[in-house]
Order: C-alpha cells, then structure tokens, then sequence
C-alpha cells in the first residue's frame, strides 16, 4: 500500500543483540550481520513474533496485533487497517451488485418464459435503487423546517427584479419514440419507489431559481401565497428518512413547483438505459429495484406498455 505517511526509520543497532550498526551495513539492515542474530531473527519471523512494519521483535503485549508500540508503526497500521477495511467494503459490495445481477437475470428470464419469449435477452435488465423505508408520521418540525426554508427563499427573491413570465415558444412536440422513451424511463424511474427523493430531506431541493420560476408563473400571488402553495402539499404521512413530499404515492408536489433537480434527474442505471438505446426498433426493458442484494420490485416495459411483476420474493431461486 502506498501512502504519504511517514515510515519508521531504519534500525540504528542490531535488533537481535542492539549492537550499533556498521556504516558500511546497507540502511535497510536490521541486523549486524553475526550468524547468531540471523539465526535468532529468523526463528522470530517464523513464529511471527516480529513487528509487520519496522520487523522489531515484538513483546508479548504486542503479539495479538503483530505491531510494536512504536508510535511510527501505530500510525502506519491505523491507514492500512483503514485501506483493508476499505478494500473489503468494496469487494463486499461488488459481490452484491454481482448477485443482484445474477437473480435479476434469473427473474427476467422466468418471467419472460412465463410468457413464452424465447429471447429474454431482448428485453434488456437493468438494476435500479430500491427505496425501501417505511412510511411514518411527519414530525412537526420537519414541517417547521421545510416552512423556514421555503420563507427564507421567498426573502432571497424579493430583493430580485421579477422575473418576466414565462415566453411560449413554438417547439417541435416529440416525435413518437421520443414519447415512448419518456414514458419508459417514467415508469422504470417509478420502480424504485423514490430512492433518489431521500436526499430531499427537510428543504426538498428547492432552491432560489425554483421559486423564481414559480414567481414567473404566479405573477400575482404575494408571498404568503406562494408559502401556501408549498406548504398546502405537504402531507401527515411521509417516507421515514427522505423527503418531506415523498409520499406513498411518490412525489406530493405537482411537476411546475418541483425543483429543476427532481424533473430533470435520472439515476446512473436510467441513464445508461436510454443512452444504450438503439435508434429504431421496440423499445423493451426489464427493470428491478434492488437494494443490498435483495429484490424488491420488477417492471416489464414494451413500448408504451408496462406490467408490474408480482410477488419478486417469491419468484426468486
């Protein structure tokens, strides 16, 4: 492992017999050379009784760690048990991924046989975040806090000019597999049930230029009107842990007074999803929320039409 922490010196004496070394002995030496403290240095690598960084000898206290006391080797074994650590999180978690992978897969093709498609791999898998928390009461001061924080925004612009409305220009409407695609990424993104919202928290996103926009289109409204608008939506149940709006049914806030955030986000897996898109051709997806290894739900997605898997627990090998 390399790191930029500084490593213990090399050894002045002998550490078998403390006999100071000789210059001529190469700086990486740690013994003087006597066929005695050879010999007894390497019945001590053997037993393991030699410290994993500087090669001291241990004593008995150090034995269980395998680290002297030495201040140097203390600091160097907190980085490189932190790096294992590290190291085996990641393995952990690509061995998750894998078999999210590898039971998606077994799911998708169970299914489709169900329906007699021989060629499951049409319908391409893709893995999304499960959103998994339980719904709770909203606490009071989650309410509270999203309040102050829509208010302090509403202050922020009323120093700034008023936006002019909003200008209608002519756009092109999207071609039809512009639409389908739309419509197939709407319902993969609604599989997960939310993930992406748990960041939300207290404040929803929201932000200067949301109410801005919101200003734009409300010319009239004062700013009481505006903080109703936000605080109206906000419901007595909510995801334990994401965003205040997050609601069983998804978001509660309607799309014109969602931050640009919340309309424009896909997640990695979505966007891999629709940029591998062919040109032409069905547009067919097999989409699992999992999370942690563990399948939660599944869409089947051909063009504009969607079936919800049931029972993915029960279906799973």
């Amino acid at each position: 492992m390399t790191n930029t922490m500084a490593l213990p010196k090399a050894a002045q004496a002998c550490l078998i017999c403390q006999a100071p070394l000789p210059f001529s002995r190469g700086r990486d030496d740690k013994l003087c050379g006597r066929g005695e403290c050879e010999w007894r240095y390497a019945l001590l690598r053997r037993r393991r009784e030699v410290c994993a960084i500087c090669g001291r000898p241990l004593a008995a206290r150090e034995l269980p760690t395998q680290i002297c006391a030495a201040s140097a080797c203390q600091r160097v074994a907190v980085v490189e048990r932190g790096q294992v650590v590290h190291e085996r999180n990641q393995a952990r978690y690509a061995a998750l991924i894998q078999r999210e992978i590898e039971q998606a897969t077994r799911l998708r093709d169970r299914v489709m046989a169900g329906f007699g498609f021989r060629e499951s791999d049409s319908f391409r898998l893709t893995v999304v975040p499960a959103a998994t928390a339980r719904l709770v009461n909203l606490p009071e001061r989650r309410r509270r806090a999203l309040r102050d924080h829509v208010n302090a925004l509403i202050g922020q612009t009323a120093g700034l000019p008023a936006p002019p409305p909003p200008v209608e220009e002519p756009a092109s409407p999207p071609t039809e597999r512009e639409s389908q695609v739309q419509a197939v990424l709407g319902r993969a993104c609604a599989c997960c049930q939310g993930f992406c919202c748990e960041g939300g928290g207290d404040r929803a996103y929201l932000t200067v230029e949301t109410i801005q926009r919101y200003r734009a289109a409300h010319p009239g409204q004062r700013p009481r009107d505006i903080l109703a608008a936000y605080l109206e939506r906000v419901g007595h149940r909510t995801v334990e842990g994401s965003c205040v709006y997050h609601q069983a049914e998804g978001c509660a806030l309607p799309r014109a007074l969602r931050a640009d955030l919340c309309n424009r986000h896909f997640c990695k897996a979505l966007v891999e999803f629709q940029r591998d898109l062919p040109a032409t051709g069905p547009i067919r997806g097999f989409f699992v929320a999992a999370d942690y290894g563990v399948l939660h739900a599944a869409t089947l997605v051909h063009n504009a039409q969607a079936l919800v898997v049931q029972g993915v627990k029960e279906l799973e090998p």
